[in-house]
């Protein structure tokens, strides 16, 4: 038996018109993804560039106001000006830190799969493991192909970033008016 999670007394307290609106961005944003997806990838990879040096600063704000002080976290130090290079890097050439970035989402795809392929064989009292078995398979071949196309692996993940923002905003519009609907009642 399905309950409601939120009664019907207290809709009017949700604001259904930001619910359409949140929903209308993310379907022009997930279409201009999925229109232009060089662009969308390049930008995409200097925000995480720009996300590399705002964690790289904090981390070497954290080993200056550690309680030894740069001497006893010089592995933090050393990290964050790793980073904070990589981020710079990442800003200045966004196609080739795309490519590593990609790539190594790549294998972690592979590895991810053949860990759910061996789980799913190990375990024969595992619930649902056509499942694992399906995940497993799906995700060495993802990963297969964007370590070995690498153009096409970063299309294909921005295509599906896209068409998961068009998807999630038709659920956001849709929610919005279905709650607005129960107010008017």
């Amino acid at each position: 038996m399905v309950t409601n999670a939120l009664p019907v007394e207290n809709v009017p307290g949700v604001k259904w018109g930001s619910l359409v609106l949140i929903g209308m961005l993310s379907v022009i944003f997930g279409l201009l993804v999925v229109l232009f997806p060089t662009i969308s990838a390049t930008v995409l990879v200097e925000l995480i560039g720009i996300l590399i040096i705002l964690l790289s600063f904090a981390a070497l704000m954290l080993s200056a106001l550690l309680e030894g002080g740069w001497k006893d976290s010089l592995l933090l130090t050393l990290l964050a000006i790793i980073g904070f290079f990589i981020g710079i890097v990442t800003i200045i050439q966004p196609i080739v830190m795309g490519m590593v970035i990609f790539f190594v989402a790549g294998i972690a795809l592979f590895i991810g799969g053949f860990i759910g392929l061996v789980l799913a064989a190990a375990e024969p009292k595992m619930v649902h493991r056509g499942l694992f078995a399906l995940q497993g398979v799906l995700s060495i071949i993802i990963g297969l192909l964007i370590c070995v196309f690498p153009v096409f692996g970063v299309a294909l993940m921005v295509i599906w970033v896209g068409v998961i923002l068009v998807v999630y905003g038709i659920v956001g519009i849709a929610l919005g008016y279905c709650i607005h609907a129960l107010t008017k009642t």
